[in-house]
């Protein structure tokens, strides 16, 4: 699918009381790796396409602070994508070396549907946000992979700390390796019936 908007960026709109929250939640609950679940004939986890540290939670904390982000993204950048349940936000940590390959975060289309019972059954990752909750890293740019006529072309939005980005979940990404130091970021998917 194509659209005018790829992704929507809110400006420093995370306060640090807020990162420093976030990142006792995590540590509380604890980390795991995060690489995919696609074991080698080792059996070892794969970590060459994705490769960090992941805790989860669903809070109504979080929810409260960054629904609000996806609503007015969905607005503002015109997808008004039909969106009705949010899984659990994802606090994930991402040391030298680490990084998350090219992927998108689901099908949007019936092939792509949960078919888990609940509050999940018969629905697709519609809009995804990240926020960056740390800053003093070098590397781990978020960048997206969009149609340009014949080819790709590569968006690099200027992702700070503190900042929001949201985009339609089909649209292709990565998180460039880290070069220096640790990033923490945050990343909350919305959830409705498959496009028709």
């Amino acid at each position: 699918m194509q659209t005018k908007y790829y992704y929507w960026l809110f400006k420093d709109v995370i306060q640090e009381n807020d990162r420093k929250k976030i990142k006792r939640f995590a540590s509380k609950s604890g980390y795991k790796e995060g690489a995919l679940k696609d074991y080698n004939s080792k059996g070892e986890l794969n970590n060459k396409i994705r490769n960090s540290n992941i805790s989860f939670s669903s809070d109504q904390y979080f929810y409260d602070l960054l629904c609000p982000f996806i609503h007015d993204a969905n607005k503002n950048a015109g997808w008004k994508y039909d969106v009705d349940w949010f899984e659990a936000v994802q606090i994930a940590e991402y040391k030298k070396d680490q990084h998350y390959s090219w992927h998108t975060d689901g099908g949007s289309d019936h092939f792509g549907a949960y078919t888990d019972e609940g509050n999940f059954k018969g629905k697709v990752r519609k809009l995804s946000l990240v926020s960056c909750i740390s800053d003093g890293f070098d590397g781990g740019e978020l960048e997206f992979s969009v149609p340009d006529k014949e080819k790709s072309m590569i968006l690099r939005p200027e992702l700070e700390i503190g900042d929001v980005i949201v985009f339609p979940s089909f649209v292709c990404h990565r998180s460039a390796p880290i070069t220096k130091g640790i990033k923490y970021s945050v990343s909350m998917w919305c959830l409705g019936l498959p496009f028709r």
